[in-house]
This record gives structure tokens, C-alpha cells and sequence, in this order.
């Protein structure tokens, strides 16, 4: 039977835009990571599948029936960025020179269109295959229509079929919109049942059935799953009906004929390629001949042929590692199951984990070169066997970061296709869901020893290329000397853990429950009857509604918004909007902290927090299961939660902050002799900061003075101008911008670098921080104004953030080999604070240690202070 392919535009597209780096751009300026990785999926699909029809179905802007019949659905959406939507014409250009057809109708998701498509082609003899991100497609499944559903990035797919449906899910394809229903839909803000996750809904549909037939027998279930149910009952009939896709869409052509694919003109798809720079996609769309025919090598570039050789002989182990070492691992879930190590002529050598002991010597020898793609969570794992690493001479997805900065991605499949033009297996490193995404857990299907070792070649042939075109950045001694070196820093940090008080979380939980249930009270009671607090629906209509407050924003669907900054202006309308505020505030801690916490302390009573060294575009560190980063300072709530770290018996905690690290930096790249000269004196520069702009004596500045200093110095590094000074401080306009014009005019060469490295960054496309990182902004060449003006903004604020990240990375370098001596070990690291943990009787000395190096780690023009303080919890440790 002939095949129709049904492509879901946006979704594909989105899953593009979110895997490639930003800085894919034309020579013109125009980012087309989206375009190329859609354009990428696309050859693929021609070349391995071959259908002789194929047909992109879009969304069409505007209501829908889902929306008009509930309209929180998808309201928590935030606007497609502008990066994204002026990509889309220029993916529809593409498939028109292809001469691909385009379907989309007004008021109908491009989801029903694909739906209608897939049902009126397979009742015509055709087989189908849907090609989308969403997994809602699921339910079209079965003997004749497959969804090609993309898991991760733009070329890790799972071919789903309705027996992978039932294995997967242990339901079938028809029963999955109900399965859904049931679990709900973050991402178009549908809720689930409270505690249903995947086992349980399979369990309830297989034994009852249906909705109906679940709720026909609620006697049956325990009584907090009953109490769930029942409390859901309407909304998950309610998201059956909306998830429930639409097979009879009215279209102006259903016949899968009509969508046949026609042949391409050579010299139109090669104009349209060449304007937007795909020579790499342009050679694999050439190979598969004028009208997308399938041939050998369906994705365009080389095969690589490997040889896997099992190793058991300890010697012959050891031997592995007398040289430069390109290692994959080998991963089952998330658990290190071996290593691949590449050798010549394509040859890899396989050790098992229970082997790796024979490569101890060898892992922890500095003078022996390592080369990884991703390389901390192997460090990770061989730390937690008791082994040791050091000698990582080169981590591909670490380079692949700094050329590329702004990458959402550092998948070896995409970046060897890339770079090389080499097609590699994907062997997923964990199980872990991209939930903003839409990703799922996969079951692990054993270890795929020949796809470790295509792995481990691709890596090898990546280190030349990757090491010239980092050389070629002037970002080689940054690499070396900062981002390597870290590596194994950061995967001692998360083994080590922080301690964390589960008792004390506890208590601080039913404490906020408490006030929870207080505060809950005084809302229903100023509102003058009880609702869903946590219902934005319910809160909009007793806001705008019951009592008549004024709608003072809206959000991209047209109704009443409710968020943070509508509240702030609100909180004098009424009094229980304060009384919301709080209780916002607290559920946040109480969900995201302490409930968020508990489950994350392990046996050893210690959290073990992940850092990401690839996520920043600036090159900043975050960290994650927990976020730290993101626990309020100041507040009292704030302190609460960082008394739950604790250090262990006999240690304190010792905390390193570096004190207005980015206004030194300023100092030093601007060469103001008024910020030079303030720090150099120690003085406090926000107080003689207001001296200068209110033109008075720096004993006379007020709290208010100061603080207005304040929000001009720290604003001005991320682009602040008069409009945004003004919302800030609740001033008007013109008074602000007074104050903006007297601080550059007793600081004028702050307004002369401001404006320099803006325009030298629009000549060059990139910035720079004082150790050579860059940052490649495309955005200052947009056609688009706010693009443009986003990109200046980025330009201001990356060298400096930047920098300040690039100083701290390398204080923990400088840091880390001399903690040994003293017992002590780095713990955390938050923006520009570092946690280390050390002996009561070595406190002192660690102090000392850590300020001298933090201080003296770079030379700036003005000296760099760091704050230190010790005690037996963070909160401790904190003013």
C-alpha cells in the first residue's frame, strides 16, 4: 500500500527551535535553528520512509472550540518568542520549493487536521505515518497509522506503533486519550487526578474500561483514590472531550492522492538553500535524488562501520590506558553498566563496570589524556564506585557549548551529523523526561555496545575538528584551564552532597500548613465565600467579578490576567489580595522547597544537587534537583529554608561571596576614575554613588537616595533605561530619566563603554569577557526592533555577567587541590557564592584560604572583596 506522510508544523518545528543553538544564523543575521532543524527532520523522513505523499498540516491563528469551551486551556502559554515566529515563513518557503503541500484551517488545531487526514487515508487503502512532538497523536494509532513521535532533539524518534502503545503504556492506542484524561496535560493546562500517575490510570482503564466504567465502581477503590476521582470528576470529562482529537475537520482536499509528492526544481530548492547557508542539509537532500527517493545512508551522511571487541583480561585492560583515552560510556538507565574506549581503524574495545578497577591507574592519571562527550556524569559514576578521575584533555559537548553558546542541546547524534555529516545511534544517557517538552520515560532495552562505539568514533573524529574551531574562537586557554578542569570538580561537588536537616523540614512544613489554613481562611472571609484559591478562573471571577476590582492587564487570550505584578497594584484595592500574595508566597515555599527537598535527602542524610556547566549562555553555573539558586536571600521565609543545610558533626559551613563582583568588573572594562576611584577606597559604592548623582556629601545621602543608587548601578548592567528605572522606583518618567542622565554625567566613561561594546558587538556578531568567552548575538542584526533591542541589552550584560562567572569557575579551580590539606571540600556554588564545608578547628585557616585566593584569582583594576562568614547551617551564614 502506498504511505502518506502527516507532518504537525509547529510541533516539529518548536522541537527545532528548542534543540538547536540560537547563533544558527545567516551572514544577514536571521537565526534559522528552527528552519534547519525542521529541513533536517524532514530529509530524513523522505529518505527513510519514502512516502509517495506527504503533506504539512499548521496551526491556524485564532479560537478554537477547545478554548471557547474551556478558556484556561493552553492560557499558560507564553507568546511564541519572535526568534521562533520569524522563522515559520521561511519554513514554509522551504516546503514550497519542495513543492510539499501546506494544509491549515482557521479555528482548528493542526492536530485534528492531521486526525481527519489520517482517518479519511487509511479508510482509502493508505498506510500513515504522523510525524509530531505531541503524544495526544497517540490516540490515531493503530494497525495502518503510525506516529513517528520525536522523543528528544530533532533525530531521536520512537516509531510508535499500537503494540509499542501496549507495551509502553499497558493500554491500547484506543484507550490512550482516556489514559490522558486521567493523568492531565500540563502543557495545555489541563489538570489530572491528584495522585493518578501512569501505572495507576493503566490499572483503572484496564479494569473498568472507560471513564464510565471507572466511575461507575468508585466503591471499589481505596478511599483517597475515590476522594481523588470524585474531586475530579468534571474536569477529566471535561478533558476527554477536549483531548479527543477531530477526524471529520471539513477540508477543502481529503484525498490522500491529491498530496502526492512532485518533482522539485534543482535550481529553486538550491536558491532558497543557499540563502539560508544549509550546504551541509542541501548534500544530504542531493543524494536522495530529484524527488526525495530513499537510497542507502537514508540521512545523507556516512554510516559508520565499528567493530566492538568485549575485553575481560586484566592486562589487556590496563593497556587500554598507556594512551589517549576516547571513552563512551555505557549506560542502563542511569546506572554505569561500561565503557567503550575507541581505538584505530574503528575498532572499540568494550570493558564491563565490574572490570573498570583494571583502569583505575589509568582514569586517575593526570598525564593520561581523556576525551569524553558529556563527561561528568561518567566522573560521576566512577566516583561513586570508589575510583578516581583526573586527565580530561578534551569534552566534545563542553567545546561544542563554548562555540556555541546558546545551544539548548549538546546531543552527540545532532552534533556528529552536524559537524561530520556522520549518522550515530542515539543511546540515551538516562530515562529522565523533558517535561516542557513533552518527552516520557523509555524503558531501557539492554545495553547497545555497537552504538557506544559509533559514539565513541564520532567523538574522536570531533575532538580535531572542535579543539581548531575553539583555537579559532581564542576560547583554548578558557577550556583548558577553566571549563576541564571543572569538570571533575563539579562531579566531586555533587557526590560529596550537602547535608540537609529532615526533621526540621518536617516541622517547616506543618508550620506552613498552618499558616496555610490561617491564610486560607482570611481569604474566603474577605472574599465573602470560599473558591479554589489555586483556579485562576475562580480567582479571576471573584476578583473582576464579585468584587468589581479593575482589569488592569490581560494575557495573550484576551481575559483578565492575575498574575505577581497585577496583584502588587491590586494589594490596596482590597485586603484580600495581600492576604493572597502571602499565601501565594508561602505555598510556593512549602511546594517547591520543603516538599521539594524532602524526597531529595538520600540514606546519607545529604542532598545530591546536579550542576549544569552547559546551560548558560553567559557561562554561568545552575544547578538543579534542587534548584538553590532561586531560595530567597532576605526574606525570613528564605532564611527558614537555608536552616534545613546543615553541615556535618564536627564541621561548619564556610561561605565565600564575591561583594559587587559585576560593578568591579564595570570599573575595570569602563576605566570610570569614579568607580575606580570608590572602590579603590573601599567606599560604599551605592552610597557614593547617590553622592554624585544627587550632587550631595556621602554623609548625607538617605536610605532613599541610596537605594535609587542601587537600582541605577545594578539596571544599568542589564540595559535598564528611564521607562524601566521609572517602574522600578514608582517615579515618573522624566524623573528618572534625570537621574540616568546624572549618573552619565558623573560617570561618563560607564555611557562611553556602554555604547562601545554595543556597536562593537553589532560589527563583530559576539562579545567577550575577560577570560574570551564569547556569546554570539544574532539578535542585533534582526529586521525585528525588539529582537534588536534585546540583543543590546544581551550585549551590555554578557561581558560582565560573563565575567564575573568565568572568575568564580576559576577560584574553584585554583581552590579545589589546596582544600585537601586543611579537611575541608567545596560543597556549593550559587552565582558568585561558594559553600565549602570544613573542620571546626580549621575554620580559620579555611577562611583565610578561600578569601586570599577568591581575591587574587585575576588582576582588575580595582580590587576584588569577598564577604565570608561561618556557622553550622546556611542561614547561619547569612546577614
Amino acid at each position: 500500500m502506498p504511505t502518506i506522510a502527516l507532518l504537525d508544523g509547529h510541533s516539529l518545528a518548536y522541537r527545532a527551535f528548542y534543540a538547536l543553538p540560537a547563533d544558527l544564523a545567516t551572514s544577514a543575521g536571521q537565526v534559522t535553528n528552527a528552519v534547519f532543524g525542521f529541513t533536517s527532520m524532514l530529509i530524513k523522513l523522505l529518505g527513510d520512509e519514502n512516502p509517495e505523499a506527504l503533506v504539512v498540516a499548521w496551526d491556524v491563528r485564532g479560537p478554537t472550540f477547545r478554548s471557547e469551551r474551556y478558556p484556561e486551556y493552553k492560557a499558560q502559554r507564553e507568546k511564541a518568542p519572535d526568534l521562533f515566529s520569524s522563522q515559520l515563513p521561511l519554513i514554509r518557503e522551504v516546503l514550497d520549493s519542495l513543492k510539499i503541500r501546506q494544509v491549515g484551517v482557521s479555528g482548528v488545531e493542526a492536530d485534528d487536521v492531521i486526525a481527519t487526514l489520517a482517518t479519511s487515508s487509511k479508510r482509502d487503502g493508505w498506510d500513515v505515518v504522523v510525524v509530531t512532538g505531541d503524544r495526544d497523536s497517540f490516540q490515531l494509532i493503530e494497525p495502518g497509522i503510525r506516529v513517528f513521535y520525536t522523543k528528544r532533539g530533532i533525530s531521536d524518534t520512537v516509531d510508535a506503533t499500537h503494540h509499542w502503545v501496549e507495551e509502553r503504556y499497558g493500554i491500547p492506542a484506543t484507550s490512550y486519550v482516556e489514559y490522558a484524561a486521567l493523568r492531565g496535560d500540563p502543557s495545555d493546562n489541563l489538570p489530572g487526578v491528584a495522585g493518578v500517575g501512569e501505572k495507576t490510570a493503566a490499572k483503572l482503564l484496564t479494569n473498568y474500561g472507560s471513564l464510565e466504567g471507572i466511575y461507575d465502581h468508585l466503591d471499589e477503590m481505596t478511599p483517597k483514590l475515590r476522594e481523588n476521582l470524585e474531586a475530579s470528576r468534571e474536569q477529566v470529562f471535561l478533558n476527554r472531550e477536549l483531548m479527543k482529537l477531530v477526524r471529520d475537520v471539513e477540508l477543502e482536499v481529503d484525498d490522500p492522492a491529491e498530496f502526492t509528492r512532485q518533482p522539485w526544481d534543482h535550481a529553486t530548492v538550491l536558491e532558497v538553500f543557499d540563502g539560508l547557508a544549509f550546504r551541509t542539509l542541501w548534500e544530504r537532500l542531493n543524494e536522495l535524488g530529484e524527488t526525495g527517493g530513499a537510497t542507502p545512508g537514508a540521512g545523507g551522511g556516512e554510516v559508520l562501520d565499528v567493530e566492538v571487541v568485549t575485553v575481560t583480561d586484566p592486562e589487556a585492560i590496563t593497556a587500554l590506558g598507556t594512551g589517549r583515552m576516547t571513552i563512551e560510556p555505557v549506560w542502563e538507565g542511569e546506572q554505569l553498566i561500561g565503557v567503550v574506549v575507541a581505538g584505530p581503524g574503528e575498532i572499540c574495545s568494550h570493558v564491563a563496570v565490574d572490570k573498570l578497577d583494571a583502569l583505575a591507574g589509568a582514569l586517575a592519571d593526570p598525564s593520561v589524556p581523556k576525551v569524553l562527550h558529556d563527561a561528568k556524569p561518567f566522573v560521576s559514576a566512577i566516583l561513586q564506585r570508589g575510583l578516581e578521575f583526573d586527565g580530561l584533555e578534551m569534552d566534545t559537548a563542553l567545546a561544542a557549548y563554548l562555540i556555541n553558546p546558546a545551544q539548548r542541546s549538546a546531543d552527540l547524534v545532532d552534533l556528529a551529523s552536524r559537524e561530520l555529516g556522520l549518522e550515530v545511534d542515539s543511546v540515551d544517557r538516562t530515562e529522565e523526561a523533558t517535561a516542557s517538552q513533552g518527552a516520557f520515560d523509555f524503558d531501557a532495552t539492554g545495553p547497545d555496545l555497537e552504538g557506544a562505539a559509533r559514539r565513541a568514533v564520532a567523538v574522536q573524529r570531533l575532538t580535531e575538528r572542535l579543539t581548531e574551531q575553539v583555537e579559532a574562537r581564542g576560547e583554548i586557554d578558557l577550556m583548558s584551564e577553566v571549563e576541564l578542569p571543572l569538570v571533575p570538580i563539579l562531579a566531586a561537588m555533587e557526590h560529596r552532597g550537602i547535608g540537609a536537616d529532615r526533621e526540621y523540614l518536617l516541622e517547616l512544613r506543618e508550620d506552613l500548613r498552618a499558616r496555610l489554613a490561617d491564610l486560607e481562611s482570611e481569604i474566603y472571609e474577605a472574599a465573602g465565600e470560599p473558591f479554589n484559591i489555586n483556579s485562576t478562573l475562580q480567582l479571576r471571577e471573584v476578583l473582576f467579578e464579585r468584587l468589581e476590582l479593575p482589569i488592569l492587564k490581560k494575557t495573550p487570550k484576551g481575559v483578565p490576567s492575575t498574575d505577581a505584578s497585577v496583584l502588587e497594584q491590586l494589594v490596596d484595592k482590597h485586603p484580600m489580595v495581600g492576604h493572597l500574595l502571602s499565601y501565594r508566597e508561602l505555598e510556593k515555599l512549602r511546594s517547591t522547597y520543603v516538599d521539594g527537598l524532602l524526597p531529595l535527602i538520600e540514606s546519607d542524610g545529604r542532598i545530591h544537587g546536579r550542576f549544569n556547566q552547559m546551560a548558560a549562555a553567559t557561562g554561568r553555573l545552575s544547578s538543579e534537583r534542587p534548584n538553590l539558586q532561586n531560595i530567597p536571600i532576605r526574606s525570613e521565609e528564605g532564611r527558614a529554608i537555608r536552616r534545613a543545610f546543615v553541615a556535618a558533626e564536627g564541621m561548619h559551613f564556610v561561605v565565600a561571596d564575591y561583594s559587587q563582583i559585576e560593578l568591579r568588573i564595570l570599573a575595570h572594562l569602563s576605566g570610570d576614575e569614579g568607580l575606580l576611584t570608590a572602590f579603590r577606597n573601599d567606599e560604599d559604592i551605592h552610597q557614593a554613588t547617590a553622592a554624585r548623582v544627587f550632587d550631595i556629601d556621602a554623609a548625607d545621602v538617605t536610605n532613599d537616595q541610596r537605594r535609587t543608587a542601587k537600582v541605577i548601578n545594578f539596571g544599568l548592567l542589564y540595559g535598564m533605561e528611564a521607562f524601566g528605572l521609572a517602574q522600578r522606583l514608582e517615579i515618573g518618567r522624566d524623573e528618572a530619566q534625570a537621574h540616568v542622565d546624572a549618573y552619565f554625567k558623573q560617570f561618563p566613561d560607564v555611557q562611553e563603554f556602554m555604547q562601545g561594546i554595543v556597536g562593537e558587538a553589532k560589527s563583530t556578531g559576539y562579545t567577550t569577557t575577560l577570560l574570551g568567552r564569547r556569546r554570539y548575538l544574532p539578535e542585533l542584526a534582526s529586521s525585528n526592533f525588539r529582537n534588536r533591542q534585546m540583543g543590546e541589552r544581551m550585549a551590555l550584560n554578557a561581558p560582565i555577567q560573563g565575567s564575573a562567572a568565568d572568575i568564580i569557575k576559576k577560584a574553584m579551580v585554583v581552590l579545589e587541590p589546596q582544600l585537601a590539606d586543611l579537611g575541608a571540600q567545596m560543597l556549593l556554588q550559587i552565582h558568585d557564592e561558594l559553600v565549602l564545608e570544613a573542620p571546626l578547628d580549621r575554620i580559620d585557616d579555611t577562611l583565610t584560604l578561600i578569601t586570599d585566593v577568591m581575591e587574587s584569582v585575576v588582576e582588575l583594576a580595582v580590587p576584588l572583596r569577598v564577604d565570608v562568614a561561618s556557622g553550622r547551617s546556611l542561614a547561619d551564614c547569612k546577614s
